[in-house]
């Protein structure tokens, strides 16, 4: 699934550079992931951080191949999704993704606990909608038990309940110690069955098409504007299984 359908990846991250585990994932690279909010600090680049941090590639290459901007930098801005990827150079291999850590914050999709299933899932409408080819996430165990051992397994202090923490330890709710999967990963797997869904529907109809339907459907139209219900997701499957079963 991961490879089919997404990269969804869990990496450690130093100094703002984010590497990929190769052990884990049996390929290497190295992205860059600048501060979610301020960018990069170089006045002479341009006149605000944002038009700044756009040109960071050129001065990257041909070192990195994957540059990967946080949800938190565009806010409502959908808009500036395009800037970004003008400036990259897909013929190069070079890609661009996105993630979510502490923020964004509730209204907007992100998978702390608390927050609704759909919106859970919403991130992964978000990342198809904008175009990105692949997602970043920066830990999936991180509860206090893992750094101290006598800790209760819960989130880490300073940040949100569930960031970080996609699955738990087995022991703690059995004998085993297989982990236990957080809801918030099923939502997420589901959010990534939406992602099929929806290439299965371009792959035929164009990807204009596919945005028009998770628009008129009601699933996705931006970062405050999705559902919260289940109802526009099933309506929306079945209107792609109905276009594509012949």
């Amino acid at each position: 699934m991961r490879e089919k359908v997404f990269k969804l990846l869990y990496v450690q991250k130093f100094l703002g550079v984010v590497l990929v585990l190769p052990e884990l994932y049996r390929f290497s690279v190295v992205t860059y992931a600048p501060h979610p909010v301020i960018g990069p600090s170089d006045a002479p680049l341009a006149p605000t951080a944002f038009e700044a941090f756009v040109k960071v590639p050129k001065f990257l290459r041909p070192h990195t191949q994957i540059y990967c901007t946080s949800e938190r930098v565009f806010g409502n801005r959908e808009d500036l999704v395009k800037d970004i990827i003008t400036e990259l150079q897909p013929e190069n291999g070079e890609e661009w993704w996105t993630y979510v850590c502490m923020g964004p914050s509730d209204p907007h999709p992100n998978w702390h606990l608390g927050m609704r299933g759909t919106q859970h899932r919403a991130v992964m409408w978000c990342v198809w909608k904008e175009g990105g080819t692949g997602f970043l996430y920066w830990g999936a165990n991180c509860y206090e038990k893992t750094t101290v051992a006598s800790a209760e397994t819960r989130s880490r202090r300073g940040l949100p309940p569930g960031d970080g923490v996609l699955f738990y330890p087995g022991e703690v709710f059995s004998h085993s110690h297989q982990p236990v999967a957080s809801v918030r990963l099923e939502r997420i797997l589901s959010g990534l069955q939406d992602i099929e869904y929806l290439k299965l529907y371009t792959s035929s109809y164009g990807r204009d098409e596919g945005l028009a339907l998770l628009e008129k459907t009601g699933v996705y139209l931006g970062p405050e504007r999705y559902t919260l219900e289940r109802m526009p997701i099933d309506v929306m499957r079945g209107e792609i299984f109905s276009a594509c079963r012949t």
